[in-house]
């Protein structure tokens, strides 16, 4: 093979080996704990195919990242915490669904008593109305 064709071919792989993202555990050392009010944000990634074990993330104020032991006592608090809060916001999501059906329903049911109460009104003022208008009639009559 010419030289310039294997440069060009050795390019080519390192380009695409390099652009490729490894899929692996992001953790391979953890520690136990941090302290609590040094901590920004935490992820939690649960076993897949790039990686067979949980890992639980924190991520600190200056932006750092630090592994910590999945079976160590923080971030077992940090993850019934997580998944506590994740609850809470699925129960509060189906109650502004059911308050949503609720005041639509409500909605729905005044806008018929007004219609109703508006049909009513109507039929009342032409049950008024004919008794008058029966005796303009006969007032005409005998004048």
């Amino acid at each position: 093979m010419n030289s310039g064709i294997q440069c060009i071919v050795l390019l080519a792989c390192i380009a695409v080996c390099s652009s490729a993202s490894i899929m692996r555990c992001q953790c391979i050392k953890t520690i136990s704990a941090v302290r609590p009010h040094l901590i920004a944000d935490v992820r939690v990634h649960q076993p897949g195919p790039y990686c067979s074990k949980q890992e639980v993330i924190v991520i600190l104020k200056d932006e750092t990242q630090r592994c910590l032991d999945p079976e160590g006592r923080q971030a077992q608090d940090i993850i019934r915490s997580l998944l506590k809060a994740k609850e809470m916001q699925t129960k509060a999501e189906k109650t502004s669904r059911v308050n949503t059906k609720a005041t639509t329903a409500a909605a729905a049911t005044t806008a018929a008593t007004t219609t109703t109460a508006t049909s009513v009104e109507a039929t009342a003022v032409e049950a008024t109305a004919a008794p008058t208008a029966a005796a303009a009639t006969t007032a005409a009559d005998k004048g």
